[in-house]
């Protein structure tokens, strides 16, 4: 798919989105240059490579600082069990899956729902929540109603996701039980924050992205639509390398165990405002 070309009238607005992006990433790649470790814990040889995708869920700027609900709980899991990070910001989920089977990350951090095909290529954490997978469109701006009102609507219409996106098995299941075609667009350049803003300005339409995701964007942007649900709730988890099954296991041990503390409850009463579905 071609890069999208933008209107005169969007380019600063876009143009501000791209420069938050390179400033995560700045700061991201520090922590990574410099290795995490909270006050208290010790510094290890072995810092664990840890990449999270840029967006209100993951990692983000609010205001001077980094935060992001998976951004927050690792570092907060890190100092409860002694660990040493190196953190890194991506905006393409599939490009980090790559570096994950290559040995450049330990740990990939996203909204990543558990499928067969992802199965068979990584090890998956246990379910930090469970989400659903969500159509973005901008609503009408007299009537204030989405084009897009159910699934059956998306006979014969396209949607946009980021490229190799988990999301893609979904849709074609949905294309099956609509029993018509839905054209889908690989985008290889953004992220689904970047999409977001580029429905909202009325460059993309049809954007697919995880609930959460949408609410937490769709806050600052009242004309976008958020309303079709495309999936029923599925496991988000992390993927850890394919060759560390020991990592897993300390994983899942300190996830369950950070998941117990008031400070996950927190960090969920902060991002998400109303419970997630734990699992």
């Amino acid at each position: 798919m071609e890069r999208l070309k933008l209107k005169k009238g969007h380019i600063i607005l876009y143009l501000a989105l791209l420069a938050g992006v390179f400033v995560i990433m700045f700061f991201t790649r520090n922590l990574s240059r410099k290795g995490f470790a909270e006050a208290g814990s010790p510094h290890v040889a072995d810092s664990l490579k840890v990449a999270i995708q840029i967006s209100p869920i993951g990692v983000s700027t609010h205001g001077d600082t980094l935060g992001g609900f998976y951004y927050d709980m690792i570092r907060q899991m890190a100092a409860r069990e002694h660990l040493a990070l190196k953190i890194e910001g991506f905006t393409q989920v599939t490009n980090a899956l790559d570096n994950l089977e290559n040995g450049k990350y330990d740990i990939v951090i996203s909204d990543i729902p558990i499928t067969s095909e992802l199965r068979d290529r990584y090890l998956f954490t246990n379910p930090i929540y469970a989400d659903r997978q969500t159509l973005v469109q901008l609503a009408d701006s007299v009537t204030g109603l989405p084009p897009i009102r159910t699934q059956s609507d998306l006979r014969g219409d396209t949607v946009y996701i980021a490229a190799q996106s988990p999301f893609l098995s979904r849709l074609r299941n949905l294309s099956r039980e609509l029993g018509d075609t839905i054209y889908v667009f690989q985008d290889r350049h953004y992220g689904p924050e970047q999409m977001m803003l580029l429905t909202a300005i009325g460059q993309l339409k049809n954007v697919v992205v995880n609930e959460q995701t949408a609410r937490n964007i769709a806050k600052d942007y009242p004309q976008l639509d958020i309303s079709v649900t495309l999936s029923f709730n599925q496991f988000q988890s992390w993927a850890v390398a394919p060759e560390k099954p020991r990592l897993l296991d300390s994983l899942n041990v300190w996830i369950a165990r950070f998941k117990s503390t008031p400070q996950f409850e927190k960090l969920v009463d902060r991002y998400f405002n109303e419970k997630p579905v734990k699992m």
